[in-house]
């Protein structure tokens, strides 16, 4: 289990690396006024709908979580909480 939350922050940390690698270029390559512009409206655009992920994917987790689950239900393994 740690292994797979060490590899997921490690490509985590690679796609956020791609993405500012991505806005840097796009910054590059627009011109001087617009490309500002574009950028900060793109960039808020992404962060929002990331942020919608995040909690959407949140929410999952907890209602997950909170579903009372009876005894034998589910897998075929035990579980600590069985």
């Amino acid at each position: 289990m740690r292994i797979d939350r060490l590899i997921a922050g490690w490509k985590g940390a690679a796609l956020g690396l791609g993405v500012t690698g991505g806005w840097l270029l796009a910054d590059l390559l627009l011109p001087e006024p617009w490309g500002d512009y574009f950028l900060f409206g793109a960039l808020a655009v992404v962060n929002v709908a990331a942020g919608w992920k995040l909690a959407v994917l949140h929410a999952e987790k907890e209602r997950e979580a909170s579903e009372v689950r009876p005894v034998g239900a589910g897998s075929a393994v035990p579980s600590e909480s069985d």
